[in-house]
């Protein structure tokens, strides 16, 4: 709770820390700014002038991406009920990080750990608003906001980033070919010349379009999977903020209340989670 003092052996971030996650993001934004201006300049010499426009278009649509990424997450602003638990939490969350001005939502979920956040967004669970008492809150608040400080923002910017476009190539692919089923049928029934040209014009322009995008679509596949690889790997990163921050021990509360009630099966991943919050506190 606001003004309360932190624990011994725990400590405030450095000054600035919170805001830290600006500097790795722009660096991501720099490297790919020099891949665009070059692959640019090599789709102009192929294409005058409207090749680097395409270049650039596509990056404008993917660096905008993470605006989108509520949508596909499911996020949602507090209600009234989750805003009251939430505010007095959030704030000394915040305060004590040093951290500037963060977003908070909120994903419907009965889980403990909320989707990956983006951006300058921070996301918690409603189990976790609407049940956790005020310490444990801004643990769990804590282990969130961790993801976003310092180099820990990257994972979670690049896999905003390439998400939603991603989710749309893939999109794109499947729409491309769905016409083409259905008319073969059609042209089976119809017993027409005309029925299987128009298949093959169907499937001639579905494949033109998965050569175009199969690439694009595996390699932001691959990027998305990566990026979810080492968010899931500073899992741990996380926890040590929440820590140095005072909250360890409410985080290890937290952690070992929901292994005790997990019913059916041994939780490995939080045994595993628990045993480091654990390790670091000692």
């Amino acid at each position: 709770m606001a003004g309360r003092g932190l624990p011994p052996g725990a400590r405030d971030l450095p000054p600035g820390r919170g805001g830290a996650g600006l500097g790795p993001v722009a660096a991501v934004v720099g490297a790919e700014a020099v891949l665009v201006a070059a692959a640019g300049f090599g789709l102009h010499l192929v294409w005058p002038v409207w090749g680097a426009v395409a270049v650039v278009a596509v990056w404008v649509v993917v660096l905008a991406a993470p605006l989108g990424a509520g949508r596909v997450y499911g996020y949602r602003e507090p209600d009234s009920a989750e805003r009251v638990r939430l505010a007095q939490a959030w704030r000394d969350v915040q305060r004590r990080a040093g951290a500037g001005a963060y977003r908070l939502v909120v994903v419907d979920s009965e889980e403990l750990n909320a989707c990956m956040p983006f951006g300058r967004t921070v996301a918690v669970t409603s189990a976790s608003a609407r049940s956790l008492p005020p310490g444990r809150l801004e643990a769990v608040l804590a282990h969130e906001l961790g993801h976003l400080l310092g180099w820990r923002a990257v994972p979670a910017f690049v896999h905003a980033q390439v998400t939603l476009p991603a989710r749309a190539l893939l999109r794109a692919l499947r729409r491309s070919w769905s016409p083409v089923g259905p008319m073969w049928r059609r042209a089976v029934a119809w017993h027409r010349p005309i029925g299987f040209v128009l298949v093959f014009l169907l499937a001639l322009a579905a494949a033109a379009v998965t050569v175009v995008a199969a690439v694009p679509t595996g390699a932001a596949y691959a990027a998305a999977w990566g990026a979810r690889l080492l968010s899931r790997r500073g899992e741990g990163r996380a926890d040590t903020v929440a820590v140095r921050l005072g909250f360890g021990a409410e985080l290890v509360a937290v952690v070992e209340d929901r292994i005790e009630h997990a019913g059916e099966g041994l939780p490995l991943h939080l045994v595993r989670r628990a045993q480091g919050l654990r390790r670091r506190l000692g």
